[in-house]
């Protein structure tokens, strides 16, 4: 009996996973300007990525397949990044930024599926393509950052070049993302300038297919005659 009182409240969860996801990502965006500049504020942050990982590891672990990929990539961003707090190392914070890259884009591609997928549109499926929106920005807030450690300059910070913390490159890539244009923070090097176009790109056709999407799952309803 109690495991069947149980049943119907974790199908509840199961169905809301995306919303889950959403609320994480939020807390992240919300927290990181406040704590990032000190180590326990690192940490902190830590625990929301590790909170990201875990709500996007059931969101888009559908299958066993893809349950076991996301983990694989998850779990070297978290052990990095754990790494990189024990011992201040750029190598190792460069292999949690990438190792990140690659989970984000494994999340908004099965993500994007779900979302896009010609059946109901639910309450869940919008929260998912507004997390996915957010995850694009912090995946490439994480290319972002390996691109500097290969090509230190490759952003400048009031017109000085400098190297970005998180924080930093996430502020950055939703003024790209969004087109909202430069404030102080600007790509130097060609390198740099190049994948800022590409995610700008990347920001319109999301939200020109997003809304393609919706205007087919409802239909404009004519007059009544």
């Amino acid at each position: 009996m109690p495991a069947m009182r149980h049943r119907p409240f974790l199908a509840r969860m199961l169905e809301q996973r995306c919303f889950f996801m959403f609320l994480a990502l939020l807390a992240l965006l919300v927290t990181m300007p406040f704590v990032a500049d000190s180590l326990l504020g690192r940490g902190l942050i830590g625990l929301l990525n590790l909170l990201i990982l875990l709500t996007a590891v059931a969101a888009v672990g559908r299958s066993r397949l893809s349950f076991l990929v996301a983990v694989a990539l998850g779990l070297p961003t978290l052990v990095f990044q754990l790494l990189a707090l024990a011992s201040g190392s750029r190598g190792h914070l460069t292999l949690s930024w990438g190792f990140g890259a690659a989970f984000y884009a494994y999340a908004i591609v099965h993500l994007l599926h779900y979302v896009l997928r010609r059946d109901e549109m639910t309450a869940d499926k919008l929260y998912g393509a507004v997390a996915a929106y957010i995850m694009i920005a912090i995946f490439w807030a994480y290319l972002f950052g390996v691109l500097q450690y290969f090509h230190p300059g490759a952003f400048a910070l009031y017109g000085a070049p400098t190297t970005m913390n998180l924080a930093d490159l996430i502020f950055y890539s939703f003024t790209v993302l969004t087109t909202a244009g430069f404030g102080d923070i600007t790509p130097v090097l060609i390198q740099s300038r190049f994948p800022t176009i590409l995610e700008a790109v990347t920001g319109v056709m999301y939200v020109a297919i997003l809304i393609a999407r919706l205007t087919g799952v409802y239909p404009v309803v004519g007059p009544k005659s």
